[in-house]
């Protein structure tokens, strides 16, 4: 129960009124229990001071003021009894304003939330992290081989091109080793071959290289390829190595230079 005083005396504990301070309101407690009061702040621009009624003994001391959490946790309970958003038909004027002002006073803290500033940084730092960690991961990677020596599985790759004939093989060979797009050739023997060509079933005789090269060259060697081959639409497929002779793959890097 709340009780409202007017001119209450602040001197005394918990500003606390005294007797006839002006204080009104029935007395809520039975006989042989005294009425001990705890000041509750006043709602903005009140002058009354409201005061929360407790029963006690006389020889029980005086309760103390009620903590901020207390008053949240009765906002709660009274907010609930009235059924959230509607007040009950249970509830009258005296529990609305009382609703209105625990309301008013227990509001979230900002801490809680999340302001503007904060959640704009936060999701930078999170934009931005999975925007670097391929980056990141490529630099761990390349940290982590050359501490120990180990090959990071794709670095090298194998591309595939077929030739009309053995002397076109060779010739593309050859250009490819004297630009250094390439740490080794194979030439393979010759294949039978059968595709589709402009809607028709086409045989050929054809000339398989095995081109074995970094995979960060292996865009500007299927430019170098395209522009050399006597086929319209050559054929160029490549493959990351992913595991190998580790003596053989750090050969490979060794014989053509990163772009």
């Amino acid at each position: 129960m709340l009780l409202s005083c007017q001119g209450a005396n602040p001197s005394s504990n918990f500003g606390l009124p005294e007797s006839g301070s002006g204080c009104s309101g029935p007395s809520p407690c039975p006989a042989g229990r005294q009425v001990a009061l705890s000041r509750v702040p006043a709602p903005p621009g009140s002058s009354r001071r409201s005061f929360r009624v407790h029963c006690k003994h006389p020889s029980q001391p005086d309760p103390p003021p009620p903590a901020p959490a207390a008053l949240c946790a009765e906002a709660e309970q009274v907010e609930g009894r009235a059924g959230g958003t509607g007040l009950g038909p249970g509830l009258g004027a005296t529990s609305r304003m009382k609703l209105d002002w625990l309301t008013q006073r227990c509001q979230l803290p900002a801490a809680q939330g999340c302001s503007r500033p904060g959640c704009f940084a936060l999701l930078l730092v999170i934009t931005l992290s999975l925007l670097m960690y391929p980056v990141l991961k490529s630099l761990g990677l390349q940290l982590h081989s050359a501490v120990t020596g180990s090959y990071i599985s794709g670095t090298q790759s194998i591309a595939f091109v077929n030739c009309p004939n053995e002397q076109v093989a060779k010739d593309i060979a050859r250009a490819i080793m004297d630009k250094k797009l390439a740490a080794c050739v194979n030439i393979l023997p010759k294949a039978s071959s059968m595709y589709f060509w402009k809607g028709e079933i086409e045989e050929a005789t054809e000339i398989l290289l095995l081109v074995k090269t970094r995979t960060s060259r292996i865009s500007e060697l299927s430019d170098y390829i395209r522009s050399m081959h006597p086929f319209e639409i050559p054929e160029f497929i490549s493959l990351p190595i992913d595991q190998g002779n580790p003596l053989y793959l750090k050969w490979m890097e060794e014989g053509v230079p990163d772009d």
